[in-house]
């Protein structure tokens, strides 16, 4: 018995190498469809069916994915307060200085440097406060605002903001003028702040899914189309909207599609900012750069000075017109990142997740544990077992956390129902992504609520794979119709394609942890592939017990030898 699996239809299944259970995406897929709409639309099979998944209906609109067809004045328009944002700007330009705070992560260093960018042209002085996120933590503080108002009454708060209601009025009281721009859980701020926050309870916008960088640009194109400030391009920040809505994990509906795939095409080009730039050389990236570089290799590097106690780092990095003092920053964040990596991985050693084998959630708590990685773990535990996740640590005398899930409860609006219970001093994020500050003495009592409202949702290995394709369709014509379905991202999940009755050898084995294979089918078709992070010793075993295996994976070009190739996800 132990090779099945109960699944939450109450059907079973085999257990797969990871244990995974394995659906297709749409059980109700009719060819004759999917040839039609690949006629109607001049398009592959394949491609069809990809989309017919994805129940795209306005096929070529969403293949074009053009920026002015998915967003317009009109529906900036919607947002709530921008109107009111016009005499703040008008202040600056009057001034001729302002002060500009952002969270630390990636979504809040290119807000910052996009502003930066922008009204320096209009001879503005930018001051950029950061804050320490070792020993200052998440969000305004008094001591942050005190050295904003040192520098202008005109103060701009990014990606952050929304629920420091006090910090808000404190700010009011010394006669300053503030903005937020914001994209977290908010259910009310002090009504003399100008707040664009499409997560208000009066914002009518339904632009709830961008980051904080993407409406930094919409209220930049509302900017240029009052004429405000003498009308620039405006286009060129795309590359750093792209990275932003990436790494932030928005889900890439219609205008974050366009977003990204617009702001890819300048990473692609000579016009490239010059930080991303120069740490693209640093990684010695080769191919066309892609969500995927953005989101793993380009974004984790950006995150590491904050991570590590350097904020600014990021900020300067992006917002540097010069390349020599690019490159120098990024080779200290690149020394940040490793460390960073060093720490991580021998956190993730320290952790036992059958500790909390009885509930629906990961909760660990280590006063030792480095501050700038607990976000980080907490992604790592919820990816192994799918559960909500819940890491923190000390920080001076408060405990520090970070949390991430897959979506079944809205962890941000959990921290801010734990704040209004007195459990937690402050909290606040997303659904998927939280912060939280609380007392060492109330640990407990947050792991209890945390179990409780939870207790109800369901935890299932399961994950779904997109159509069943011949060895002898993993060629360039496939690579095509992906690129043409890219990018990749919340809600267009790259595509999982599934192989039956397939013959598996191992070609080489890496590190003990990886294995290069060659997959072939019983008409001598083959590719070859990679499986990663795997136990040669366990592969080899479960290889070894039969001839022919089903294979579930995605279609990638090898960087070394430009072959179409395969990333196995699992075998059985």
């Amino acid at each position: 018995m132990e090779n099945i699996i109960s699944t939450s239809s109450n059907l079973t299944t085999e257990k797969t190498f990871n244990g995974t259970v394995w659906r297709p995406s749409n059980l109700d897929l009719n060819e004759d469809t999917a040839f039609e709409v690949a006629q109607k639309n001049n398009i592959s099979i394949n491609l069809s069916k990809l989309l017919i998944n994805r129940n795209i209906k306005k096929i070529s609109h969403f293949l074009n994915s053009k920026l002015k067809e998915n967003i317009s004045v009109n529906e900036i328009l919607k947002l709530s307060n921008l109107k009111k944002t016009i005499p703040f700007f008008e202040n600056i330009n009057n001034d001729k200085k302002i002060s500009i705070f952002s969270d630390y992560d990636v979504d809040g260093a290119c807000a910052a440097a996009i502003f930066k960018k922008y009204l320096t042209q209009f001879g503005i002085e930018v001051f950029v406060y950061i804050p320490n996120r070792l020993n200052e933590g998440y969000g305004l503080s008094t001591p942050a605002c005190d050295k904003l108002l040192e520098f202008s009454s005109n103060i701009l708060v990014l990606d952050c903001g929304s629920n420091n209601i006090d910090e808000q009025k404190y700010i009011h009281k010394q006669g300053a003028n503030l903005l937020v721009i914001d994209h977290h859980e908010c259910e009310s701020y002090f009504n003399e702040t100008i707040v664009i926050n499409p997560k208000t309870p009066e914002d009518k916008s339904n632009l709830d899914d961008l980051c904080a960088t993407a409406l930094s640009f919409l209220v930049l194109v509302f900017l240029n189309h009052e004429d405000i400030f003498q009308k620039k391009d405006i286009l060129q920040y795309l590359d750093l909207v792209s990275l932003a809505t990436i790494c932030d994990l928005v889900p890439l509906n219609n205008i974050n599609r366009s977003f990204v795939k617009q702001g890819l095409r300048i990473i692609n080009s000579e016009n490239k900012n010059k930080g991303i730039q120069t740490l693209i050389n640093l990684t010695k990236i080769k191919q066309k750069i892609s969500e995927y570089h953005l989101g793993y290799i380009i974004g984790p590097r950006i995150n590491a000075g904050g991570r590590m106690g350097e904020s600014l780092l990021a900020y300067n990095l992006l917002s540097s017109e010069n390349i020599h003092q690019a490159i120098q920053v990024a080779q200290i964040i690149e020394s940040h990142n490793q460390n960073r990596q060093k720490i991580q991985t021998k956190i993730v050693k320290e952790i036992d997740l059958d500790h909390n084998n009885n509930v629906n959630i990961n909760f660990f708590y280590d006063e030792k544990w480095h501050i700038g990685v607990v976000g980080i773990i907490a992604g790592r535990l919820m990816r192994i077992n799918n559960r909500p996740s819940f890491v923190m640590t000390q920080s001076n005398d408060l405990v520090v956390g970070s949390g991430r899930s897959q979506g079944e409860k809205n962890i941000g609006l959990l921290m801010m129902q734990a704040t209004q219970k007195g459990i937690l001093v402050k909290g606040g994020g997303h659904r998927k992504a939280c912060g939280f500050t609380l007392k060492k003495e109330n640990v407990d009592t947050f792991k209890s609520f945390l179990i409780d409202q939870t207790k109800d949702i369901e935890i299932l290995n399961e994950k779904s794979y997109d159509s069943l394709i011949d060895v002898n369709v993993i060629n360039d014509n496939l690579l095509k119709d992906l690129e043409y379905l890219s990018p990749f991202g919340q809600q267009n999940a790259e595509p999982i394609f599934k192989i039956e009755k397939a013959k598996i050898n191992i070609l080489k084995i890496f590190k003990d942890k990886h294995a290069k294979l060659k997959v072939s089918d019983n008409l001598g078709f083959s590719c070859e592939g990679m499986f990663f992070d795997v136990s040669s010793t366990d592969l080899k075993n479960y290889l070894a017990n039969r001839s022919e295996f089903n294979c579930y994976f995605k279609v990638k070009k090898d960087p070394y030898s430009d072959k179409t190739i395969i990333h196995l996800e699992d075998i059985h």
